[in-house]
């Protein structure tokens, strides 16, 4: 006599990847800005110049977006105590790409305006940021110095 007895096993397989899935989905992650259709969290502007943007994800996985490096700066100082996943820069030499913005380097220059009027703009590497210094003149500085200068203002 057979009797019908449930497979533990097969169960077991089921919920530990239900689980895998579930943490998987849970965890934090950038979002790609969709230029002419988002909204600056700071502003309320729409992010339209694909050069610039910037974008702050949260620990728990919420996305903000900003039209420019700027706005993000000025949150940060806001929100000193926030915890963030991410802390994204546009990089201006790469329109539309996203980088770390703790690694980026930042050219403060009169001649290369960004959207918000800080004159801000990210690059993925020093090299690129001198060669922009070069034809544009102006300031490049770290993430830690960017983040001083938008605390003064």
């Amino acid at each position: 006599m057979v009797e019908n007895q449930k497979n533990p096993t097969g169960s077991m397989k089921k919920y530990l990847i239900f689980c895998i899935v579930w943490i998987i989905a849970c965890q934090p992650s950038p979002k790609d800005i969709q230029y002419h259709e988002d909204e600056c969290a700071f502003c309320r502007m729409k992010i339209s110049d694909s050069k610039f943007g910037a974008e702050l994800v949260t620990s728990k996985g919420k996305v903000y977006k900003y039209d420019a490096a700027e706005c993000m700066f000025r949150v940060l100082n806001e929100e000193k105590d926030q915890e963030y996943a991410y802390i994204l820069v546009t990089d201006y030499a790469q329109p539309k790409t996203l980088i770390n913005a703790k690694e980026a380097y930042f050219l403060v220059s009169k001649n290369q305006p960004s959207p918000m009027g800080g004159n801000l703009s990210a690059y993925s590497d020093k090299s690129k940021a001198i060669q922009a210094q070069k034809s544009k003149e102006g300031d490049i500085y770290n993430y830690g110095q960017t983040l001083q200068l938008y605390e003064k203002m």
